[in-house]
């Protein structure tokens, strides 16, 4: 497994309006300074773009993927670039 997230949306965290800054919860990395989502680096603006419509629509307790994955707030989806791929939970 990769890096993991965890989005909050409550008063005095609402991890969605800042770009996923201060998601990080583990990773493997050396420095987690130098993560996307860790307190000091947000996620990439076209990551961001790809994932964060699911990550909304799952903040606001709704499906993401009802009849399409096993799990229907689970979504596997792809930066722009294709070859990284985010698996949403």
């Amino acid at each position: 497994m990769g890096d993991v997230y965890e989005f909050l949306r409550e008063d005095e965290h609402d991890h969605f309006w800042h770009g996923g800054l201060g998601t990080l919860v583990q990773t493997s990395a050396e420095d987690p300074d130098k993560v996307a989502g860790s307190p000091k680096m947000p996620h990439c603006p076209e990551a961001w773009d790809a994932i964060s419509r699911y990550i909304y629509t799952g903040l606001q307790g709704s499906s993401v993927m009802r009849g399409w994955m096993e799990r229907e707030n689970e979504m596997i989806c792809c930066c722009s670039d294709g070859t990284r791929p985010v698996y949403l939970q």
